[in-house]
């Protein structure tokens, strides 16, 4: 008795739209990836960049090519020697990502470097639920804050406020740290706060 030729999966690829392999794929990582822009917390790559324009090419190919930065739910960068000459577009590694940033002041006295930037991932969040709350550049601290409302949140929270930090080398840690608790002591009684900081002195801490 003849039996019946193997039915091999590979013969009906693009002959069978209804075709599909049984069972997918598992693991911790794959379910975070089919989860990228759901989690109860974002995703945040935080770097020390010094120079963002010397760097956009690097940053561009790494959101291109790279999943779990393309899928990154915030950038923050702190560094960045921006000025207001260089648009928001020009510093923009791809469409999906909208940008907020701030430079120094003429009042913080620095004449050159600082400026702290946040890229949000419009799979997160989108660009018209955010609110830019304190911008802050002074010789002790720099600080960026905005309040955003993602697509996905954990039924405890309503919103969630997210602050760039830089603390540059010389500066006085415990004047930064009353700076800093200051503008966050009354937002973080009611809302959740995340902070991405980035400091050349010890870690500050309350």
């Amino acid at each position: 008795m003849l039996s019946s030729p193997a039915f091999s999966p590979q013969e009906n690829k693009g002959h069978d739209p209804k075709w599909r392999p049984r069972g997918k794929r598992a693991g911790v990582r794959n379910r975070l990836r089919a989860r990228a822009h759901c989690t109860p917390l974002p995703s945040i790559l935080l770097a020390n960049v010094q120079s963002l324009e010397n760097k956009l090419d690097d940053l561009r190919a790494r959101v291109k090519f790279r999943r779990d930065i393309r899928d990154c739910n915030l950038l923050c960068f702190t560094e960045t020697w921006l000025n207001p000459v260089v648009s928001d577009h020009a510093i923009q590694p791809a469409e999906f990502f909208s940008v907020h940033r701030m430079g120094r002041t003429l009042e913080s006295g620095k004449s050159r470097g600082g400026g702290v930037c946040l890229m949000m991932n419009s799979s997160w969040c989108n660009s018209a639920s955010i609110v830019p709350l304190t911008r802050s550049c002074t010789t002790n601290l720099e600080l960026l804050t905005i309040k955003c409302r993602p697509f996905y949140l954990p039924q405890e929270f309503t919103l969630v406020i997210i602050s760039a930090v830089y603390t540059p080398p010389q500066v006085n840690t415990d004047t930064a740290l009353y700076e800093l608790h200051g503008e966050h002591q009354e937002s973080s009684r009611t809302r959740r706060n995340l902070r991405s900081s980035e400091s050349s002195e010890p870690a500050l801490t309350s």
